[in-house]
């Protein structure tokens, strides 16, 4: 009877009837939310598939992808959520139809919406490989393909004609696109960065080339070609790679060689620093890539003037108002102790030069400006004997 009381307590509690509604309530909604869920995804999938958009077919995709990142919990809902979301500004323009402009085209592909396209590609193929459901696989490696082949001969026409700023910006799309497989599509938009005379742009490429995986663990696949005895590179990617060895299984090359990206680090670093002596940039950088840059390439005659006027520039720096001083300590001889102050505070400046000009002594010591500057440092501090040993 005990247990049956208890039984018969829980049947006919009003506590637990209300929960047990409760609980039809959550299973009612997450019904409602589930199917809700499914129709987005139809209408999104039937618009993103059709050939022609029209406006109302933006209008509903745009109100259906909205509606799906809040109603997305499972994670392939939540994949194709984001893959709807991002393809969104395409079917924008392929509404436009035969009256889409050059403007219309480059306005999309600017670099948020390229990276946000390669990554969504990317992701989308591998959930299905996961999952095993190819909804969108086998197009998206074509449209993937075709999207980069349309790049690359962009970037390639435009290098081609002279336009180097514009050619730059298509390869660091291209790379913004697939940063896994395109790491030379950086390399070529830091390059022709330089060439277009945008120092400012191509410090920017360059150091994001120098601190990519691309450039740090990439290889480089070469190999000689039979027909004229040069080796020749087949490009730094799986499909280089690939290439490579159908190639030489066809008999076509031969004496296979990797090369790590990063082989030329030294040459990088020097770029790097006289781009960033150019644009004036961070001091302690510019002394960072110099220092790593000349123990690469210690004879490089361009990173020793580099290195030179960095040094030498921060300490004129200092004391290049000292005429002004020296004459301002003049006028108040009769003042002992004003004449004192600035005596003192004449020392501290040339104090802090020091380390400056000695350095650039260092690293040009036949220079003559750097010889009489140092000897006059030296001299305003006291150092006599240092002074005289420069000769």
């Amino acid at each position: 009877m005990y247990k049956a009381q208890i039984y018969f307590g829980l049947l006919f509690n009003p506590d637990f009837m209300t929960m047990k509604k409760l609980v039809l309530s959550a299973t009612l909604l997450l019904s409602v939310a589930t199917f809700a869920q499914k129709e987005e995804l139809k209408t999104l999938k039937k618009i993103y598939s059709k050939t022609t958009i029209t406006e109302k077919d933006l209008t509903e995709y745009k109100t259906a992808s909205d509606a799906l990142q809040n109603l997305a919990t499972e994670e392939s809902d939540k994949v194709y959520a984001k893959f709807y979301k991002t393809m969104y500004p395409s079917l924008v323009l392929a509404s436009k139809g035969s009256k889409v402009t050059m403007e219309d085209q480059m306005n999309l592909f600017k670099p948020e919406f390229i990276k946000d396209y390669g990554n969504v590609v990317s992701e989308t193929i591998e959930f299905e490989k996961k999952s095993g459901k190819k909804i969108y696989t086998e197009e998206l490696i074509k449209e993937k393909d075709e999207f980069k082949k349309m790049l690359n001969s962009l970037a390639m026409s435009l290098n081609g004609a002279s336009k180097f700023k514009e050619a730059s910006n298509a390869f660091y799309a291209l790379y913004l696109f697939d940063p896994k497989s395109e790491g030379t599509s950086l390399q070529n938009a830091a390059q022709l960065a330089v060439n277009a005379q945008d120092y400012k742009l191509a410090e920017k490429l360059y150091e994001e080339f120098y601190n990519s995986d691309f450039f740090n663990n990439g290889v480089t696949y070469l190999a000689v070609n039979k027909a004229n005895g040069k080796e020749e590179n087949f490009g730094s990617n799986n499909e280089a790679k690939l290439l490579r060895t159908t190639y030489i299984s066809k008999g076509l090359y031969e004496k296979p060689r990797d090369e790590r990206v990063n082989k030329n680090k030294g040459e990088v670093l020097r770029t790097l620093a006289i781009l960033n002596a150019q644009n004036e940039g961070d001091k302690k950088k510019l002394e960072l890539y110099v220092t790593e840059a000349r123990k690469l390439l210690p004879k490089d005659e361009d990173l020793l003037t580099t290195e030179f006027n960095l040094y030498f520039n921060q300490g004129y720096e200092l004391i290049k108002d000292d005429m002004k001083m020296v004459d301002e300590i003049n006028k108040v001889t009769d003042n002992k102790k004003k004449y004192d102050e600035l005596v003192a505070k004449r020392k501290e400046i040339f104090a802090k030069a020091l380390p400056f000009f000695e350095k650039a002594y260092k690293v040009k010591p036949e220079d003559e400006n750097t010889k009489n500057v140092l000897k006059i440092t030296y001299e305003t501090l006291g150092q006599p004997e240092k002074a005289k040993a420069i000769n």
